[in-house]
């Protein structure tokens, strides 16, 4: 990933990172052009997430099923056999 340098506007690499928390990160930049030569660190955060992990959509619908009454998870189950 490049980073925009904030002074000269060419490309500045990532040449470290240093993890504050699991949603935010600092990242140290270092602009590549040779005339402008500038480093900086600028703020790496997680916004929202746009589609939720498999894992997590499998665990929902496991704790849907587990709280269905025995029942209505025996019609389910013999649906989804039959489908």
């Amino acid at each position: 990933m490049l980073i925009n340098c904030i002074k000269c506007g060419s490309k500045a690499t990532i040449t470290s990172r240093k993890d504050l928390d699991p949603k935010l990160s600092q990242l140290y930049c270092a602009c590549k052009n040779t005339d402008c030569g500038h480093t900086f660190v600028m703020d790496l955060s997680f916004k929202h997430t746009i589609s939720p992990p498999a894992t997590d959509r499998r665990a929902l619908l496991v704790g849907l099923i587990n709280a269905m009454p025995t029942t209505e998870r025996n019609e389910l189950l013999k649906q989804l056999v039959t489908s």
